[in-house]
């Protein structure tokens, strides 16, 4: 009697965040000279891996901890470096098969003393943040195969996720100090960024080719020389497997580093010139499907009751792939003249989008990170936070969750009098989501035990409507056939409204 639709949509098992702590004590090894002042500790975290089990999401991963020194005598910029791992257990409202994982990690706060010449107490927090989806099927009545029911079909199109693919690659090279530069002692601070310029959708997978734009600050073995900056370019090309992707896949891409690790080495001749690079790189592939289905608005029956079951639904739909850049013009100011910057890098930008009065507006922060020299030729250190934003038009209605990211793509700067001028270049992808509440037929039940008292004696009522009155309820009231009203007025087959006088066949 009934044909049904299946809609698959998607359902937030779990949005929110989960402190991780971090808590170290460091002795410093024996090729560590001692601390007489620290300038900055760093710790950074990065995901190596995320699963859904039952009702569980695990997210493990590593944190570096990253600490800059003045050595001993005042004058001389030290580092130590340590990697320690995580597992992080959190808990969903459900057990969720084949769920869409989408997780970041916001770095909360560390606090760093040294407790001796050659101790480190850290204390630290950051935070895993993760949105979980999982598939709802819901069915619905699309139909009732019954002469005398009267069928008002709705047509509902969204976007859903039909799938989330993620994948570690490696990316190594043995990179080469240029002709004139004092051979590299130590590694201070390494920094990655990833660019995706080419992608390319195809059956099973998906093609990209980038850049990752690696700096390195070093420190050679003489002392009396400040620590320098190399940048290079290294270049990939990698294929994604992605189960659900075809090559009219709608999708986004977000690659996005894992770790760094830069050796020195010695070249042929024995100098210590070569940097042994390993990146490991993640890429992370979210696959959207649209879904057209035709379902039951309402129905009745002209002879006899028809109960409905009805049921309201939340559907999640993907309304737009938002990608723009925006530069950010800035100047800060050290606590001291500053002779010349020795590194200079941006620790965290953060980002969040909201749609408000038809603009789609994103608003983040920067933390700038500055090693420096001053006119005492002393080292030290100072970072600044500022503030940026980008809005544009949006069409649209409705309620719309905007998922955001942010890329420093660029970072340069000038000295002036005053402190440093700054250009940063960003790129901000987002998707936007559609919140939907849809009301679904989920039975459909004839009781012709309890027929319809109708008046046979008139052949046509007459009814006035009044304002482009709804034909359907018109034709409800009447027990009486949406075509046939259509017909007998001369009104188009499509018409939903009517005003004036109508004439109701009985």
């Amino acid at each position: 009697m009934l044909n049904r639709e299946v809609l698959t949509a998607s359902e937030a098992v779990y949005n929110g965040c989960q402190e991780q702590p971090v808590d170290v004590d460091v002795s410093l090894p024996d090729y560590c000279p001692d601390i007489q002042k620290i300038l900055k500790c760093q710790v950074c975290p990065a995901i190596s891996s995320c699963s859904a089990s039952g009702d569980h999401l695990e997210v493990e991963g590593t944190y570096t901890v990253r600490v800059f020194y003045l050595d001993s005598g005042g004058m001389v910029v030290r580092s130590y470096e340590m990697e320690d791992s995580f597992l992080s257990t959190i808990s969903l409202k459900r057990t969720v098969e084949n769920p869409r994982i989408y997780a970041y990690l916001k770095m909360e706060y560390v606090n760093c003393r040294a407790t001796s010449p050659r101790r480190l107490d850290i204390h630290g927090a950051f935070s895993i943040c993760a949105r979980v989806y999982g598939a709802c099927n819901v069915e619905a009545v699309s139909s009732v195969n019954e002469e005398s029911v009267e069928e008002l079909p709705q047509n509902l199109q969204y976007t859903t996720g039909s799938g989330c693919f993620r994948q570690p690659f490696t990316l190594e090279d043995n990179l080469e100090l240029p002709q004139g530069k004092l051979p590299a002692d130590r590694i201070l601070r390494t920094q990655a960024v990833c660019f995706c310029k080419e992608k390319t959708p195809m059956a099973d997978g998906l093609q990209i080719s980038g850049e990752v734009r690696l700096k390195i600050l070093y420190a050679s073995a003489e002392e009396s020389m400040p620590p320098e900056t190399m940048e290079y370019t290294m270049p990939f090309d990698q294929e994604i497997a992605c189960d659900s992707m075809t090559e009219d896949s709608l999708y986004s891409l977000e690659v996005s580093v894992s770790s760094v690790t830069v050796q020195v080495h010695t070249d042929y001749s024995g100098e210590l010139t070569t940097f042994e690079t390993h990146i490991r790189l993640t890429a992370s592939v979210t696959c959207y499907e649209e879904q057209q289905k035709s379902i039951l608005q309402d129905a009745y029956s002209r002879t006899c009751e028809l109960t409905l079951t009805k049921k309201q639904q939340e559907i999640e739909s993907l309304k737009q792939l938002f990608s723009d850049t925006c530069t950010h013009k800035f100047s800060i100011e050290g606590e001291s003249p500053i002779t010349k910057v020795l590194d200079l890098w941006n620790e965290t930008c953060t980002v969040s989008g909201t749609v408000e009065n038809g603009e789609l507006k994103f608003s983040g922060k920067m933390n700038i990170c500055v090693l420096a020299v001053n006119a005492e030729n002393t080292p030290f250190y100072f970072e600044r936070t500022t503030e940026f934003s980008l809005s544009k038009a949006f069409e649209g209605t409705g309620t719309i969750q905007c998922t955001a990211q942010v890329l420093l793509t660029d970072l340069s700067y000038h000295l002036t009098d005053a402190g440093i001028d700054l250009r940063a270049e960003l790129a901000i992808t987002a998707q936007l989501y559609e919140q939907k509440t849809i009301n679904l037929i989920t039975d459909a039940a004839l009781d012709e035990s309890k027929p319809k008292v109708l008046d046979h004696t008139a052949a046509l009522s007459l009814y006035f409507a009044s304002q482009e009155e709804n034909l359907w309820s018109i034709a409800r009231t009447y027990c009486s056939s949406l075509s046939a009203i259509r017909k007998e007025n001369d009104l188009p087959e499509d018409a939903t409204s009517a005003s004036g006088m109508l004439l109701i066949p009985m």
